[in-house]
């Protein structure tokens, strides 16, 4: 007791060097606590979004993967990470394991859908109407129809202000010449004699020019739906319903259906709302000017989806909304988007009320049927027909484009899309060789076939023998899919040579008519299907998420899993959440690193500060060491009597700056740390982050600031030890 005494009076005499020492011991203190519940935070928030979104808590891929799994950040989760063609035994033998509570198929790819145009639509109202035989209805579709093609050939005649015509290509001036025609007087008073042949030249020569149908590229994870939506905890339907269990189906991600298939106008105004609602004033920010001025001067892409009834209701409404006498369209839907802090709340609200309704406010709509582009894993382009049951989110990340970005569709269509021969492409192939007499050959008999025998058949010569056909044949099924089986995994030479006498696969076989009614009849076959569980299970997978059990170590349960699948010898490499998310785990590596490079240097300075004024003021004290020497005190107990000093100094200004660093993370607490951007909003697990402090962080802070203390303390001691009664009477004189 008697030490901490003489270290507080000595404390208090050398009150400069106290202040110095003990202000850099609080500083040190403050940002280590601050630092370690905002990482730590940051860490559980993290955590929390990858592996409620898409991960799960670790993931498992092939060991003979040529590049390294990373769901966020690289387009479809890896250029090359190999597959997995025994994906019903690794989840059978994994799910056994105590740890382990499922299993989740994935594959990550991206495809394109092109979105529909305004007459495309038109064209099904036209065509409703004239089925129902609604003559007015009919009329006033024709007229909008008219127009747009009126506007279209204005677009398109700007190409003679470029260029020469007379040197533009046949397909320019053969689309000139079809909007000149469809504009005509003659073509719309000619409608009713053939309706049918009207609109099919309207849809196919017309409607293609239309450039506002978009072509929607969005990334995708095939899937197993059900266990999907189960297993993973931030998964929640938005719109429309779930994929039924076992059947094909899409779901859209609400931000990325907003971002991509809303109408642009509605969009924007939809984001300059929730811009707003964070605090934001058009007056001063730069993007909400910007999206303004994008709607006033893209007036046109709301006017051009309003037929003449629908135009006559939006402009009665703006002009109200004005308090306008103008009769043009145009320029009142560019008045009406000038909008301010002040109009800004009523202008949403009308837009909604009386414009949308009359819009294509998507260009694709839940419960479509959406035909799906893609390439399979050998370059082969390929396109599927999927129904979109509707759109989800993962709770608190709706704003976040990484969680945002990825849709979700069944496993089966992923692997169609992704070239995997599945059973139904299969049986639809099977029926396409027997209706077109494709005839299976073998390797060594190809050249036989296509030169001497063989005339008058169509040949197929495959370049890659797979190794599940005993025989050595390349069924033709393999072939026309444009990958092998599954259980092959290489890549299919192909070559067709068509004959006079047997139509070609590819022209559609002995009846165009035909093969498309048996492909119609297969696709709605497949679409109504519901696959069992161990169908969805025994087709080829390219990665998996394991899900586990709450409270399980996740480095215990890596560790063993592996072990685990290496003794069955299953060629699959386990990794953690952090190595599996690509970019974002390393992300929180750098900024651990940040900070604890930021950290060393600050308590390097600190002991270099400390160190010298403790020397200082040891020299200072020098007379005072040697009398207590000459009175019998100790080396030992001036060595104590200056760790003591280290400890309350420590002590003191250690704890005044934890009760800072609480105070401050409280309040965060309180208000949360908002997220600037997309990113943060993922990282943080949604818009804010709430940071805490746990019992580990005191003890971490407490250790390190005591060690800061001991290593400044140690050499000042080590000289005061050194202090003779001699010295101190030599010093005085």
């Amino acid at each position: 007791m008697i030490l901490f005494r003489i270290a507080l009076r000595n404390l208090a005499s050398h009150k400069l060097k106290s202040f110095i020492v003990g202000g850099l011991l609080a500083f040190g203190t403050f940002l280590l606590m601050v630092g370690q519940a905002l990482l730590g935070s940051l860490d559980q928030s993290m955590a929390r979004s990858v592996t409620g979104s898409l991960s799960g808590q670790l993931q498992a891929y092939s060991t003979g993967a040529k590049d390294k799994l990373a769901l966020f950040g690289d387009m479809n989760g890896g250029s090359d990470i190999g597959t997995i063609n025994n994906f019903k035994q690794i989840r059978q033998l994994l799910e056994a394991q105590p740890e382990v509570q499922a299993v989740v198929p994935q594959g990550m790819d991206v495809a394109m859908v092109y979105g529909g145009n305004i007459i495309d639509v038109k064209l099904e109202a036209l065509r409703a109407a004239e089925k129902t035989g609604d003559r007015a209805r009919s009329q006033v579709v024709r007229a909008h129809i008219r127009r747009i093609i009126a506007l279209l050939a204005q677009d398109m005649a700007k190409i003679g202000e470029v260029t020469d015509l007379a040197h533009a290509s046949t397909e320019t001036r053969q689309s000139l010449a079809d909007l000149q025609n469809c504009g005509a007087d003659t073509f719309w008073q000619n409608f009713d004699r053939d309706p049918l042949a009207a609109m099919e030249f309207l849809e196919n020569k017309i409607a293609p020019l239309a450039l506002n149908a978009d072509m929607l590229f969005f990334r995708y994870m095939g899937t197993d739906t059900a266990r999907f939506a189960k297993e993973f905890e931030l998964f929640e339907i938005v719109d429309g319903t779930a994929i039924p269990p076992g059947q094909r189906g899409f779901l859209f991600n609400k931000l990325n259906y907003e971002d991509m298939v809303k109408h642009k106008t509605a969009r924007r105004l939809d984001k300059m709302k929730d811009r707003l609602a964070d605090g934001y004033k058009i007056a001063a920010d730069d993007d909400l000017k910007a999206w303004i001025k994008l709607n006033k001067d893209q007036y046109k892409d709301v006017s051009y989806q309003l037929d003449d009834v629908a135009a006559a209701q939006v402009r009665g409404a703006l002009q109200q909304a004005l308090a306008s006498k103008e009769e043009n369209l145009d320029k009142l839907i560019s008045q009406f988007m000038d909008m301010d802090d002040q109009n800004f709340s009523t202008r949403y609200e009308t837009f909604y009320k009386s414009v949308a309704p009359h819009l294509m406010l998507y260009s694709v709509k839940v419960g479509d049927i959406m035909t799906i582009k893609s390439f399979t894993s050998s370059g082969y382009p390929t396109s599927v027909n999927v129904k979109i049951y509707g759109t989800f989110r993962f709770r608190s990340l709706d704003k976040s484009t990484l969680a945002g970005g990825v849709n979700v569709m069944d496993l089966m269509t992923y692997r169609d899309l992704y070239g995997f021969l599945s059973a139904d492409k299969k049986q639809e192939i099977d029926a396409l060789e027997k209706a077109s007499g494709v005839k299976e050959i073998k390797r060594e008999d190809a050249e036989a076939e296509l030169f001497g025998g063989g005339a008058g058949e169509e040949v197929v010569e495959v370049g890659t023998v797979t190794p599940t056909d005993q025989a050595g044949a390349v069924t033709a099924a393999e072939a026309l899919a444009g990958d092998p089986s599954p259980a092959a995994q290489a890549p299919v030479g192909l070559a067709v040579s068509p004959s006079p006498s047997a139509p070609s696969v590819a022209s559609g076989g002995p009846s165009s008519a035909q093969s498309k009614s048996k492909t119609r009849r297969w696709s709605d076959d497949i679409a109504n299907r519901v696959y069992s569980q161990d169908e969805i299970d025994s087709g080829v997978v390219r990665h998996m998420a394991i899900i586990l059990k709450k409270g399980t170590d996740e480095r215990k349960a890596l560790a063993h899993l592996q072990s685990v699948a290496d003794a069955a010898g299953l060629k699959i490499t386990v990794v953690d959440w952090r190595v599996a998310s690509g970019f974002i785990g390393d992300f929180l590596w750098v900024i651990y690193t940040v900070l604890a490079t930021a950290l060393l240097i600050i308590f390097i300075v600190a002991v270099i500060v400390m160190n010298n004024s403790m020397v200082m003021a040891t020299l200072e004290r020098t007379k005072e060491i040697g009398t207590m020497r000459a009175i019998g005190a100790q080396k030992t107990m001036i060595l104590q009597m200056f760790l003591a000093e280290a400890v309350v100094t420590a002590g003191v200004f250690g704890g005044l700056g934890a009760l800072l660093a609480v105070a401050l993370v409280a309040r965060l607490h309180a208000v949360g740390l908002p997220a600037m951007n997309d990113v943060l909003v993922f990282l943080f697990a949604g818009p804010r982050l709430y940071p805490v402090i746990s019992p580990m962080h005191f003890l971490i802070s407490g250790m390190l600031v005591a060690l800061v203390a001991l290593i400044s303390t140690l050499y000042p001691a080590w000289l005061a030890m050194r202090v003779t009664p001699l010295e101190a009477m030599q010093d005085a004189e």
